[in-house]
């Protein structure tokens, strides 16, 4: 059996997977403001992510909870066979959260250093 409850020791709000240090110095983007980032025609809410293993099965369960962290998350859609994520929040700051937060991380299981920018601006018009 073994009856649930218990005080369990993780902090709330705790990753459930394992996140490195970056491997590097950040892109200056990182740190750009909103203006910045739409002056170069990219979605300030809307990250794209790669470096990500395609054998990752469940992206839901290993990384949602990750980029939950920063903020409310609008959009998340794992594309398996390019081993990329796309990510949208609600709020610029959001976003700027999670690119500082995750940008050349290493993610246990997922990444050796998970590559995260801005998303390409969607052109309504052609």
């Amino acid at each position: 059996g073994g009856g649930g409850g218990g005080g369990g020791y993780s902090a709330p709000g705790s990753a459930p997977v394992a996140v490195g240090e970056p491997a590097g110095p950040l892109d200056p983007l990182c740190f750009a403001s909103q203006a910045e980032i739409e002056a170069q025609g990219l979605e300030p809410t809307r990250l794209f992510i790669g470096q990500i293993s395609r054998e990752l099965l469940d992206a839901n369960t290993t990384l949602r909870p990750l980029f939950d962290s920063f903020g409310n998350v609008q959009e998340f859609r794992w594309v398996q066979d390019k081993g990329v994520l796309y990510v949208s929040y609600s709020t610029f700051p959001e976003a700027q959260g999670a690119m500082q937060g995750l940008s050349s991380r290493s993610i246990q299981g997922a990444s050796k250093s998970l590559n995260v920018r801005y998303s390409q601006r969607r052109n309504s018009s052609s």
